[in-house]
């Protein structure tokens, strides 16, 4: 477990038919949703947030985490890099592992070249909510926009391209091998099919084939190019269809029979039926915090989750399918925490489904874990550090460790105690207990101590024997032979065993201490590694996964594993913790506030503007650090009861709705002004509910909409069927008013207003001709006259006005080139940041400037209409860029409101903030210009600005 390891899962896929191969599965339901509600707040907050480039990603090689726009079907994924004069498509598929290295390998590039755009500006989106991606280049009077996607239900990779002004662009699309290299190529009709192999291509490498062509303009195929003509005012469509020979036998036809035939309404019918699926998934709980930032990272993993991993289809390795070259670790299934990390952000979050590619890898590599085992002179399953597809590995190394099985075990366990779905133990238990056989048999029973202990089990890589009682693998032993004894009970299978395994539990070691600096902390063996503060988090991997401690724990004990967590400062932002350390230290009740403050970090230091969380040796094991974290802050299960908002700072509000929590109970909760507003249950498969009361007194009881009475004392229990809704909330609370609370958002502690009329007696101005670096920057525009050396922005007196006697002036000049823009700060909201609810209005007057009222305007320039109040929010996006409006529906982004407003005139723009940007909250106000290729001067006066 440490930097050098990482690990990745992969699913097997049986035959399927050509054609049929290619949909991707959604036979396993979502998890059943108790009413529009959750589904509704979910949808608005998710299309909240986006990813922004303006300018080309720079982090697309090195066999780790790329920094490009992201998409993704749990099958195929696209990482988009370069400018639209050279941009390439990376295609990476889950299945595309080399069988002689067992690495996997990029499957190919389609690369788009617009020629005649050469220069012009980026602008880059991804929209999460619709997974999608979409650019805006413009050079000149020109602009050209794509939308790209990869179709939530077929193998299909599909760019649209729409051209308004100037004359008709020439477009290239070319298709490449996964090295860049070109593929052997055949023409299929009106199709150009590229046919790829991993590695030499030889035995168990498998082969795919992209068979593209465009629709809706006329192109023609020379050698593996397609060439298509778009004109003025129209769109052509891409659509490349992508099938392996791990998918079908008949892998060439099927991606053909993809594209065959498309028509622009097919394709319209498809992108319908793919926001239609990822509005679903979004369907299925949400969260809802003041830290937007946090919030943000927590829609964005949930959408990488959902773009790596799918029912039906191979398991991701470790960097999920954006394989764009020669991967690190052979981008394998890391069993030592790496490949398990991903998927436990889809237990509490209630994305079971997203678990189903898990298994099948570990299932298949059961007889090769037997056979080492028995070389190994022990019974059961002993699993490798890096194992592949189909029984194979990538890394046969066992680093001495014995804990990779049971590591594995924990996503089999947990998704049990979470769904208690037999069907589902039905097809891990087996497997399972070949990894208790293990552990029974290698455990050592130290009489003198009435214990169990396990010997030579490194908790770190190759670390030498001795390593006696790993505390990390004290904690996943516990967990393996509790699920073991959990679903034996609930199968009705091995009642004699049983005993075993409880006897096992009762015997265990303890998890060995140590003191550290006064402190009483856990230490990571009985005998061997103690204390290291390296970035990983193996002294608490006992809490989390391993569940051994938490609020219910003893309280000496709980107090020890918070003096660990305060110990392992390098785990917050380490290379191979925070995957599982956040969550650990919510579990125990560690500062929330610590443990928010360091989230936020996660989610804008560490995180690139795909929302991927990126550490040094970390690749999708990541997408579990905010999920997890925050979802333990808000609600815990695992210790026999349920808990609201345990960990949870003071005076912060707070709202989640449909988590899952164990025993199969989806529960939504509020917290405004330190108190909890309701808790909802949905019981999916019936069973007692106990509920840690979150009130000082009696709880008003409501089963499927009738009223029960109250109930008290600390802890509640109740019995439920499968399908019952109980809403809970202090004695008194009509049922009415539960269900108004439920369908608000967030009640945000910093409600309020904002206006400035820029007089002396108004708030002053927090900067003066100050660009805004990290809000939009500079390029291309210096001082407008007399020597400025750049843009300005500042109040002025006796000037010209709306009203009263002061307003903004802001002025500067373009140098051309394609970016020119300024963007400069005006107030700082950032200490009691501005909340924009779900009705706030952003109003201002503005009087661009011609040369007829300044002669630092060229005349016949409309410079000065490129021209917008700006906002920056908690979660680092901005009102431009947000797609928000004006009143009369244009843009509110400075480059989108040139030639829309009067010049040597006050102009009113007003924008419903909470169309687009409901929910989040005032970190900046700031102005900006923005027109590409521009030059000359630009000056304008702003006043009456208000936010209310």
């Amino acid at each position: 477990m440490k930097l050098p390891s990482r690990p990745r899962r992969a699913v097997s896929i049986g035959a399927v038919a050509a054609l049929a191969c290619t949909l991707l599965s959604t036979a396993l339901a979502r998890p059943a949703i108790a009413d529009p509600v959750t589904a509704n707040q979910a949808w608005r907050i998710a299309q909240q947030y986006t990813g922004v480039w303006t300018s080309p990603p720079t982090v697309l090689s090195g066999g780790g985490t790329v920094d490009a726009p992201l998409l993704g079907n749990g099958d195929i994924g696209v990482a988009i890099g370069g400018s639209i004069a050279n941009q390439t498509m990376y295609v990476g598929k889950n299945d595309f592992f080399s069988g002689s290295s067992h690495a996997i390998r990029p499957l190919g590039r389609v690369v788009v070249t617009a020629a005649g755009m050469t220069g012009s500006s980026y602008n880059v989106v991804q929209d999460i909510a619709r997974a999608e991606v979409r650019g805006t280049y413009t050079l000149g009077g020109q602009t050209l926009t794509t939308t790209s996607w990869v179709d939530a239900n077929w193998g299909l990779l599909v760019t649209s391209f729409t051209l308004s002004g100037g004359g008709a662009q020439s477009i290239g699309v070319t298709l490449q091998n996964g090295s860049g290299g070109t593929p052997a190529v055949t023409t299929t009709g009106n199709d150009l099919d590229a046919d790829v192999v991993a590695d030499t291509g030889t035995g168990g490498d498998p082969r795919a084939r992209i068979a593209a062509r465009t629709i809706g303009q006329s192109q023609s195929i020379s050698g593996n190019k397609i060439t298509v003509t778009v004109q003025p005012g129209t769109t052509a469509t891409l659509v490349a269809g992508i099938v392996s020979s791990i998918d079908s036998a008949s892998w060439q036809s099927g991606a053909d029979a993809l594209v065959a035939g498309l028509t622009q309404q097919d394709v319209d019918n498809h992108r319908a039926a793919h926001r239609s699926w990822w509005q679903g998934y979004w369907s299925q709980s949400y969260v809802e915090i003041p830290d937007k930032a946090v919030e943000k990272s927590w829609y964005g993993s949930l959408y990488l989750l959902a773009c790596v991993s799918r029912a039906g289809k191979y398991a991701p390795g470790l960097w999920g399918n954006w394989i764009t070259g020669a991967m690190n670790w052979n981008g394998d299934y890391h069993t030592n925490y790496n490949y398990q990390a991903p998927f436990y952000a889809a237990l509490s979050t209630n994305r079971i489904a997203q678990m189903a590619a898990y298994d099948q890898p570990v299932l298949d590599w059961q007889s090769a874990g037997q056979a080492l085992a028995a070389r190994n002179g022990f019974t059961g399953v002993l699993y490798p550090v890096g194992i592949s597809p189909k029984g194979t590995s990538a890394d046969m190394n066992l680093h001495n460790q014995k804990s990779n099985a049971a590591n594995l075990a924990s996503d089999m366990v947990m998704r049990f105690e979470y769904t208690r779905d037999t069907a589902y133990a039905t097809t891990v238990y087996p497997w399972l207990k070949q990894v208790g056989l293990f552990w029974q048999n290698y455990l050592t029973w130290d009489a003198a101590n009435n214990r169990y202990v396990i010997t030579n089990d490194a908790p770190h890589e190759d670390q030498s024997y001795p390593q006696t009682n790993s505390g990390m693998s004290l904690g996943l032993v516990h967990l393996l032979f509790q699920g073991l004894i959990d679903m034996s009970t609930a199968l009705n299978q091995d009642a004699a065993t049983r005993a075993t395994w409880q006897n096992i539990i009762a015997h265990l070691s303890a998890l060995p201490t140590m003191t550290l600096n006064g402190q009483t902390i856990l230490r990571e063996t009985e005998v061997g590694s103690d204390f290291i503060n390296d970035g990983n988090d193996i002294d608490a991997q006992a809490i989390y996964p391993g569940s051994l401690i938490g609020l219910n724990s003893d309280a000496t004990l709980q107090q020890t594993a918070r003096n660990t967590i305060a110990a392992l400062t390098n785990a917050w932002h380490g290379g191979n913790a925070p995957a599982t350390f956040y969550a650990a230290a919510a579990r125990v009740g560690y500062n929330p506030g610590t443990i928010l403050a360091n989230l936020h970090t996660e989610a804008t230091s560490q995180s690139y503007a795909n929302m991927a969380i990126h550490h040094n040796g970390g690749g999708i094991e990541n997408i579990n650090v905010t999920t997890s974290g925050l979802d333990e802050m808000l609600l815990q299960s695992f210790q026999g009861d349920i808990k609201v908002f345990p960990a949870w700072p003071a005076n912060t509000n707070a709202k989640f709705g449909d988590l899952l929590a164990y025993g199969n109970f989806l529960i939504s909760s509020s917290r405004t002004a330190n108190a909890v507003q309701y808790i909802r249950v949905v019981s999916q498969s019936g069973g007692s509910l106990t509920v840690t009361n979150p009130w000082p007194g009696s709880v008003e009881v409501y089963r499927n909409g009738t009223g029960t009475g109250t109930v008290s004392g600390s802890r509640i229990t109740i019995a439920t069927s499968a399908g019952d809704t109980l809403h809970l909330a202090p004695a008194g609370t009509p049922l009415a008013t539960i269900q108004t609370q439920l369908t608000q958002p967030l009640q945000s502690g910093a409600t309020g207003t904002f206006s400035s009329g820029f007089e002396s007696s108004d708030t002053p101005l927090t900067w003066t001709d100050t660009v805004d670096t990290s809000g939009g920057g500079r390029s291309g525009v210096t001082g407008i006259c007399c020597g400025l050396t750049g843009p300005e922005s500042g109040t002025r007196t006796g000037e010209t006005t709306h009203t009263g006697s002061g307003s903004l002036m802001f002025s500067g000049s373009g140098q051309g080139g394609s970016a020119v823009y300024a963007y400069l700060k005006l107030y700082d909201l950032s200490g009691s940041p501005l909340a924009i609810g779900t009705s706030k209005t952003l109003s201002y007057w503005i009087y661009p400037q011609s040369n007829a009222t300044s002669t630092w305007v060229p005349a016949g320039s409309t410079n000065s209409t490129c021209v917008a109040i700006d906002l920056i929010f908690t979660d680092g996006s901005s009102l431009r860029d947000s797609g928000a409006v004006d009143q009369a529906g244009n843009r509110l982004h400075p480059a989108y409101q040139c030639g829309h407003l009067t010049l040597d005139a006050w102009n009113h723009v007003t924008v419903n903030l909470a169309a687009s940007n409901a929910g989040k909250q005032i970190s900046r106000i700031l102005v900006g210009y923005d027109r590409p290729n521009s030059t000359g001067g630009y000056r304008d006066y702003l006043d009456d600005l208000t936010i209310s």
